[in-house]
């Protein structure tokens, strides 16, 4: 009677260490699969152009840094927030922010036709696909 009383428990105690384990890893909050990556940037293919989109709220253009090599894409910035010396703080939610990302690209881009613009927070970055990795069309004789 023992035997079996022991194997339910060492059942239940399996699925509190597997529920336990899930929560630690974020499995139930809303955005599992991004936690972690900042600043949230889409990817896509606009004919042979590939365009980036970053969001950066808060940020001045002056505090973003792109770099282009191959097929990879880095960018990195700070935001530092300044609040007067002589005040009363009451709350603070926003926080000085410092990131660093690099993004592998789907192909390799020109370096010297890439172009950025930011608007309203929201970086845009045109990387046109090198002529060097574009297909080749090949006459048949």
């Amino acid at each position: 009677m023992f035997g079996r009383f022991s194997n339910a428990i060492d059942a239940l105690l399996a699925v509190q260490q597997s529920v336990e384990a899930a929560r630690r890893n974020d499995y139930f909050d809303r955005s599992t699969t991004y936690r972690g990556s900042y600043p949230y940037i889409d990817l896509f293919q606009k004919g042979d152009d590939t365009v980036l989109t970053v969001e950066l709220p808060g940020f001045n253009k002056e505090d973003i840094n792109i770099e282009i090599k191959d097929n990879l894409f880095r960018i990195s910035g700070e935001r530092k927030l300044d609040y007067p010396e002589v005040s009363s703080v009451h709350r603070v939610e926003r926080r000085n922010r410092k990131f660093d990302r690099t993004v592998k690209l789907p192909v390799r881009v020109d370096s010297e036709k890439v172009s950025a613009e930011y608007t309203n927070g929201v970086l845009k970055v045109v990387l046109p696909r090198a002529e060097s990795d574009k297909p080749k069309q090949i006459e048949v004789a």
